[in-house]
């Protein structure tokens, strides 16, 4: 909060409040860009994905090189050659108005979805460890966060990003210490555990496209996740204006993320090794510490049984700084969607542009509250990992090469790209939810977004190849 009004008083239009008048550190938002997007389900789920199916998660790295070299080459280059505060500003350039609304109900829907998933599980689970109601963590988290956004815009959200950066990556290694010193095992003990003994090591290739983790299919995704993040997130893609140096900013954010990235896993593989070499330490009822039931679970668990007095409370703020660092810059990206691309631009002074700017924030912030506490009751049946891949960013993989194809099919114009992003959605939703009707699975869920990103890129280059004269770009 005292962030926020810190910066308050430097805001003058709401250009300042949602890209930080484009003079913010390159480190400093590249390390932003990785609280965001780590938020509560990376950081538990990850480690859960591990304890339940190894390594596989680890492999998707290996995609790392490529998916920056794309990014810092074609991606931010694309975007740097305009003077825009949203990238939905650019769909509506290439594509027309009705394409540019279609992507922003597109990630308006994940984003809020996102937002929601974030603020509740943090709640959930920080409330069973505190003993205290959802609600009243679902209102502390929402509202701080929202009163800080609100106050200083993006140069609030980047800083508080950045502490809350430390504080995740501080909980993770006090965890990995503490394992070490019960268990008298290290790295070397713990990666065995999960390639190897509890868990083999996944084939590298299966024509059995429900087998969840493969070297290939790991790969691919891990380029496709990446890229679709990079071209049509808003969040990531304002940190592109909001500082000088967007190139360099992702090339620290690739090296944070990926380091980020290997010690959550870590935390899950330490965590295995901790409950299968103590099993009393389980809580009562669970067996097994991979079962689905409460592989989610162990890291929460871990923290508040395992942990000294005082640590706890440092990797409980490392939760809620993780959710805050999430819904800030959530909540920021939705307003300036809302401000920007559904309202459009209006002709008034820098100051009333900046009082309609943290309005509109209010306003998205409120919501996302609003949503958690009114689904706090609905039941999980799924890992984090398969909830996030299957509800929340279903549209993800559609939505991302619906932006590729503004950027590099020249001969794809709008009806290629509505036509291909609604067959993408419908494949995305099809490969998600065929277990309903078929009673088996099609597809990992690990491949729904890398093949309904695939199915959209493909659907528009054959509409923009075969009949580019009905489908002339708009310009």
């Amino acid at each position: 909060m005292a962030v926020g009004r810190y910066f308050a008083r430097r805001l003058q239009s709401s250009k300042d409040f949602f890209l930080g008048g484009r003079r913010i550190p390159w480190l400093a938002v590249a390390l932003s860009v990785v609280a965001s997007l780590a938020s509560t389900v990376g950081y538990l789920g990850d480690p859960g994905e591990v304890i339940q199916h190894g390594i596989g998660f680890l492999i998707r790295l290996a995609a790392i090189p490529l998916a920056m070299v794309f990014t810092v080459f074609v991606i931010v280059p694309y975007f740097q050659k305009s003077d825009c505060t949203t990238a939905f500003e650019l769909l509506g350039r290439r594509f027309g108005r009705r394409t540019q609304l279609f992507g922003v109900a597109i990630w308006a829907y994940m984003q809020v979805a996102f937002l929601g998933l974030v603020l509740l599980l943090a709640s959930r689970l920080i409330a069973q460890m505190l003993g205290i109601p959802n609600v009243w963590i679902i209102l502390v988290i929402g509202i701080a966060s929202l009163v800080y956004t609100s106050a200083g815009g993006m140069q609030s959200v980047v800083w508080t990003d950045v502490v809350q950066f430390v504080i995740l990556a501080v909980g993770a290694v006090t965890t990995l210490a503490v394992v070490a010193i019960h268990t008298h095992t290290g790295p070397s003990e713990w990666w065995n555990q999960v390639s190897g003994t509890t868990h083999e090591l996944p084939p590298f290739f299966s024509w059995d496209f429900t087998e969840r983790h493969t070297w290939a299919g790991a790969i691919f995704f891990g380029f496709v996740v990446n890229i679709c993040y990079n071209a049509s997130d808003q969040v990531v893609v304002q940190r592109y204006f909001a500082t000088p140096r967007p190139r360099l900013m992702m090339v620290a954010n690739y090296v944070a993320g990926a380091a980020f990235m290997v010690l959550t896993l870590t935390v899950g593989a330490a965590l295995l090794t901790y409950y299968q070499s103590i099993p009393d330490a389980l809580p009562a009822g669970v067996s097994d510490v991979t079962s689905p039931e409460f592989a989610d679970r162990a890291f929460p668990h871990f923290i508040a049984n395992a942990l000294p007095v005082g640590l706890t409370g440092l990797v409980i703020a490392a939760l809620l700084g993780a959710a805050q660092s999430t819904l800030d810059s959530g909540v920021n990206s939705l307003a300036a969607v809302i401000s920007n691309d559904l309202l459009g631009a209006q002709k008034s002074s820098p100051e009333d542009s900046l009082h309609t700017a943290r309005r509109m924030t209010r306003g998205v912030g409120a919501g996302v509250i609003l949503m958690a506490i009114v689904v706090d009751n609905l039941p999980g049946t799924n890992s984090i990992v398969d909830i996030a891949l299957k509800v929340v960013h279903l549209g993800l993989g559609p939505l991302g090469a619906l932006f590729l194809t503004a950027m590099l099919l020249k001969r794809s114009g709008s009806v290629a790209a509505n036509v291909a992003v609604s067959v993408g959605l419908v494949s995305a939703l099809w490969f998600a939810f065929a277990e309903v009707f078929t009673g088996k699975a099609v597809i990992s869920p690990m491949l729904i977004l890398p093949v309904s990103w695939l199915v959209t890129l493909i659907v528009a280059a054959g509409i923009g190849y075969f009949w580019p004269a009905i489908d002339q770009p708009v310009k």
